[in-house]
């Protein structure tokens, strides 16, 4: 394998991710500096950074083509291929789980005015999944020629993942270091399931899933910014805001009438049935129909069930209800030691 055909195709991501290709905030940059755009400049601004993310990435897909066509690397060594589709897919959605938890924790905590800000709240949504499905293929066709470019000069598996994760998290350090350590986690991720189906597939459903997700829910947090993690108090009807109050376990009071509510869990019952069918069939097809796999389908449920349960919470609006019973009906001493009215009673008797 050629050593300068392995370090181009790594050098390419960096080096196309950091040319300014977007020749309208580059001028205003070079005349304007800092100072804001206006409606119109911002507006031409945005629409070629589309332009840009379509051309980078099909420079990409272009030049990582040609380079696999001058080495010994084949279409299959890259996972281009439909063997083993079945396990590959089925690892690709449970490991979406994860990106798609992190993606909704920080749109939950990032205020309106924020998700404003990413671009895939503005222009059009056809355009976005085009260039998302585009943007995802190239990225991880590109990861997987330079695994496999990396392991033919006899480096381990385990430490090309970690290059390739590498120089792709470092192409974000000056957006943020922060973003920088995400993206290089994600790639490392992206790269362990290459290596463990010897499939494309199943990076490619990862990654399309959560940025299937993550686009539906800036898409939603714009027309619905104020309902977004927000429901009705069932005493008062007011709004509940999940930022504005203060839980205890599951036990929350609301802020306007100071009830005491706590959420409904029927949704955790299907979590919990969907769990144990994804495990009994994940084990029977994907490991071995053996009795003494019993504990491992278990085992399996139950994470499936945590993480189900985690993303339940994420993206089901919380659904109150009163806490009942007459133990929350009246008021609790520090130490616990109010007698009922019964009990005093029949103390004086």
């Amino acid at each position: 394998m050629p050593f300068s055909i392995t370090i181009s195709a790594l050098l390419l991501f960096p080096v196309l991710y950091l040319l300014p290709l977007n020749l309208v905030r580059f001028r205003w940059g070079f005349e304007r500096g800092l100072a804001p755009m206006p409606p119109e400049v911002q507006e031409k601004a945005e629409a070629a950074d589309r332009i840009e993310f379509f051309v980078k990435h099909a420079i990409l897909l272009v030049v990582v083509v040609f380079l696999m066509r001058g080495s010994p690397i084949s279409v299959h060594e890259v996972g281009l291929t439909a063997d083993n589709w079945k396990p590959a897919l089925a690892v690709g959605i449970v490991f979406s789980l994860f990106p798609l938890s992190v993606g909704k924790l920080l749109l939950r905590n990032m205020p309106p005015a924020k998700v404003l800000e990413e671009s895939e709240s503005r222009g059009p949504l056809a355009a976005w999944c085009g260039l998302k499905t585009l943007g995802s293929f190239s990225n991880e066709f590109w990861r997987a020629f330079c695994i496999v470019s990396l392991i033919r000069l006899d480096l381990s598996a385990w430490v090309a993942v970690l290059i390739v994760a590498v120089v792709y998290g470092a192409s974000n350090l000056q957006t943020s270091v922060a973003r920088a350590l995400g993206s290089a986690t994600f790639g490392g991720a992206a790269g362990f399931l290459f290596l463990y189906t010897g499939s494309l597939l199943s990076p490619l459903t990862m990654v399309f899933v959560a940025a299937g997700a993550y686009l539906y829910q800036v898409r939603q947090a714009i027309r619905h910014p104020e309902s977004r993690y927000s429901s009705p108090c069932p005493v008062c009807g007011a709004i509940i805001r999940r930022s504005e109050v203060h839980k205890a376990g599951d036990i929350l009071a609301c802020p306007s009438c100071g009830e005491s509510l706590t959420t409904r869990k029927k949704h955790l019952w299907v979590v919990g049935a969907l769990s144990l069918v994804a495990a009994a069939y994940a084990t029977r097809h994907l490991i071995y129909q053996d009795p003494g796999y019993m504990l491992v389908t278990e085992g399996l449920a139950f994470v499936l069930f945590l993480l189900g349960a985690i993303l339940a919470g994420l993206f089901v609006s919380p659904n109150y209800k009163r806490v009942g019973g007459k133990t929350f009906d009246k008021s609790f001493s520090l130490f616990g030691t109010e007698k009922s009215d019964a009990h005093k009673k029949s103390a004086r008797k």
